[in-house]
């Protein structure tokens, strides 16, 4: 082998090693990045652990407050419609207390009663005198007695018959009931000086004996 052979390979393998060597960074500058990646991924997801952990708290914290909360609404609630069902109760017996039996009429009636009732008052003056006009001040007076003592709007009530019932005029007997015609009464009333209409018995009816 000659010496320029030797020289030839010689230069073959320095080339060689020179390749070798920018791959051999390349490789180790790739691991190293690979590494700082996952390290860096790991950090991230231990990070956010401990703030995943925090809003499931707070979610729950949330939660139990709501539900407190919601808790003592419905005890609110119930409390409140206890009371309402508690004073229509005190409020019915009152109503039984304060009726008071009364002669019925006639075969019609199917309830008669009576009850404290009070005077409407009046914004008459002088001698009174029994109206059936309607619209008068003594006919809107007269409604109001008589709607009150059964419950009924007296702009609103049916009023199917209205008779003087003696005492110079200021007695009356009125057959009335709602709109819908569920119920009619026939109410007796009187006139007091001073004081205007007061009620004096109410008859639950049968039928309305007044509809034409």
């Amino acid at each position: 082998m000659s010496m320029a052979d030797d020289n030839q390979d010689f230069s073959r393998l320095n080339n060689r090693n020179r390749r070798r060597k920018p791959r051999k960074w390349l490789s180790l500058v790739l691991a190293i990045a690979g590494v700082a990646l996952v390290v860096v991924l790991l950090v991230a997801v231990l990070n956010d652990k401990p703030t995943m952990d925090n809003q499931t708290a707070d979610e729950q914290n949330q939660k139990s407050i709501a539900e407190q909360l919601q808790g003592n609404n419905d005890s609110s609630n119930g409390e409140d419609t206890e009371q309402a069902d508690e004073e229509k109760q005190d409020d019915d017996e009152k109503e039984k207390e304060d009726k008071k039996e009364a002669e019925p009429s006639d075969d019609n009636v199917k309830e008669a009663y009576s009850k404290d009732w009070e005077p409407v008052g009046t914004d008459q003056s002088g001698t009174h005198t029994t109206t059936f006009e309607k619209g008068t001040q003594d006919w809107n007076e007269m409604m109001q007695a008589i709607g009150g003592a059964v419950g009924l709007d007296p702009t609103s009530m049916t009023a199917w018959w209205v008779e003087n019932n003696g005492n110079g005029g200021n007695d009356v007997i009125a057959t009335v009931s709602a709109p819908d015609a569920n119920e009619t009464f026939r109410v007796f009333a009187s006139w007091v000086d001073g004081e205007g209409w007061q009620a004096t018995k109410v008859e639950v009816l049968k039928e309305n004996d007044r509809k034409s």
